[in-house]
């Protein structure tokens, strides 16, 4: 299963109720909320408003950075029809590294100017997110327990 998009499969099978309010996943260590337009799910974690944007295509989903409360929909980390986007956690690794550039250029033309961001901190943050990603990536769900007695 794609590294990225996991949690996605959560989103839309109702295991996880996000909208419209935000909720805390594993103890606060992440917050999640679906927002109006009923296609984008933010995953971020409890600092600055920086993770991850899942926008819902239908059967495909788009992932784009979630950087200080703005959706930097100019780069896209994995696109749902991309036979090439990355499975695992060393490519989406590999895919922060390759567009943090893109980020950096982005940062330097001015239009995220008010976000006063830098490359360091967005990849700083990125790995944060694939820590977390892989710690839920991880996690088993425990099944309803039954009452004795």
């Amino acid at each position: 299963m794609n590294f990225v998009e996991h949690i996605m499969d959560h989103l839309r099978s109702g295991q996880v109720n996000n909208y419209p309010q935000p909720i805390a996943l594993n103890l606060g260590l992440a917050y999640t909320v679906k927002l109006e337009d009923r296609k984008t799910n933010l995953i971020w974690l409890p600092f600055e408003y920086t993770g991850l944007a899942y926008i819902d295509m239908g059967q495909l989903v788009n992932v784009h950075p979630y950087y200080r409360g703005v959706i930097i929909e100019e780069i896209e980390l994995s696109r749902g029809s991309d036979l090439h986007k990355p499975q695992t956690e060393e490519a989406f690794i590999k895919a922060i590294f390759l567009k943090s550039l893109e980020f950096h250029q982005l940062l330097q033309n001015g239009k995220y100017a008010e976000l006063q961001g830098s490359s360091p901190d967005f990849l700083a943050k990125m790995l944060y997110i694939a820590d977390w990603l892989r710690y839920y990536n991880s996690a088993i769900t425990i099944g309803a327990s039954k009452r004795l007695g």
